[in-house]
């Protein structure tokens, strides 16, 4: 049982291509990589024994891993970045945990709510521990996207083949339709979409439906670290902090391809986009400043028809799947 999310992409100053021919590459790319994790559905697959090299100094203690890695081909790699990267050299954590922020915003609710008339209409219906998960995931909602810097936030025009992007003033009804790219944020995933990914999460849990979570195509990674909050937020009170379910985090890690110049002449350069390149390094330190950085979070790094194959022979099941990936494979 699968929910699939199906995001905007980004605006480009490519020349469009004949509906037909648009479509059929979109579609063949989708077919392309559902084909890849259909095996993930209904299957345990054997693991792949393409072990490497460790590059990374593993810093934490001891490992609790889905199935053994890190995993590297010659052009892709699957690694737990909390033991397979120097966590050392990371930023320090901005954000409680989970569990203690709304513990403390409880704590709030329940004294401030001691002076309030109506606390069933002030709390939309919630519990006060349910209503403080929420105040959580808005904040975290309003970081990754930017726009908890207010007047200090800009709005990045969407733009491909440069290396320079012009920006203006932030703007909030532009950011929650996910209509620009943020500055400071970590997606450029609208308010709209992440409350989209919020919400099936949420009935994902509630129904106790089975699964992982992936999202494929993350850029700074925002949108799966709001997913990692959700799951770590809305575990219950008696179970252990973070969630057992574990979120693959896919990604090139290195920005576009080059194109397909046989196709279209204005389909190349795409390469040429400093701004859509975001390091594992960068990514797993956002993680990090959120404490959302735990041994459940995988890489996947690689382009999708290079890291699919070997991905879909690891995971048992998916609840949810995130694919922006009409560019990327």
């Amino acid at each position: 049982r699968s929910t699939m999310v199906k995001p905007r992409s980004p605006r480009s100053n490519t020349p469009r291509r004949s509906n037909k021919l648009k479509l059929g590459i979109i579609c063949g790319t989708i077919l392309s990589l559902f084909f890849c994790l259909k095996n993930i559905l209904t299957s345990n697959n054997s693991q792949t024994k393409a072990y490497w090299t460790n590059k990374y100094v593993t810093t934490a203690g001891p490992h609790k891993r889905p199935f053994e890695m890190p995993i590297k081909g010659d052009k892709f790699e699957i690694f737990q970045p909390i033991y397979d990267m120097d966590t050392t050299l990371m930023d320090p954590q901005l954000i409680a945990p989970a569990k203690e922020f709304i513990a403390n915003f409880q704590r709030r609710l329940e004294w401030v709510n001691t002076m309030i008339a109506d606390i069933n209409a002030t709390n939309d219906g919630m519990a006060t521990e349910e209503y403080a998960a929420l105040m959580y995931l808005e904040m975290i909602k309003s970081f990754v996207s930017g726009s908890v810097f207010n007047a200090a936030e800009k709005s990045v025009h969407p733009m491909l083949n440069t290396k320079e992007h012009m920006t203006s003033s932030f703007n909030l009804e532009t950011r929650k339709g996910g209509r620009d790219w943020t500055y400071a944020g970590d997606t450029m995933t609208g308010w709209k979409r992440l409350d989209n990914v919020r919400d099936l999460l949420f009935k994902v849990l509630k129904d106790d439906v089975k699964g992982d979570y992936i999202e494929t195509g993350v850029w700074r990674g925002g949108s799966s670290i709001l997913a990692r909050a959700v799951m770590n937020a809305k575990q219950p009170s008696s179970s252990a902090e973070k969630s057992h379910r574990v979120s693959y985090v896919c990604d090139s890690f290195s920005g576009l391809p080059p194109g397909e110049r046989s196709l279209d002449a204005g389909d190349k350069n795409w390469d040429n986009t400093p701004y859509l390149e975001v390091s594992t390094e960068v990514v797993a330190n956002n993680f990090a400043k959120y404490g959302l950085l735990d041994s459940n979070v995988v890489f996947v790094k690689g382009f999708f028809s290079n890291s699919m194959p070997s991905l879909s022979k690891q995971i048992e099941s998916l609840s949810i799947m995130r694919l922006d990936v009409s560019l990327l494979l």
